[in-house]
């Protein structure tokens, strides 16, 4: 699989533990690194699938991702 950076250029970080958004090449998917979400803070204990993770990223990233 390969996957394409689709995070804009002015909230990128120079290191490598930033959050990011990756689309998957030829799927309708996309992949998101965040911060792990505290499950029992946020009450969302009950509301994540086993196989799924919740995480927290900046609301304004994605923002300027899906309104251009």
């Amino acid at each position: 699989m390969k996957i394409k950076r689709i995070i804009p250029l002015n909230l990128m970080c120079a290191g490598g533990g930033c959050p990011a958004v990756f689309e998957i090449i030829g799927q309708n998917k996309l992949v998101i690194v965040g911060l792990k979400a505290d499950r029992k803070a946020l009450n969302l204990s009950e509301k994540i699938g086993k196989d799924e993770e919740a995480i927290v990223v900046d609301k304004e990233m994605l923002q300027k991702i899906f309104n251009k």
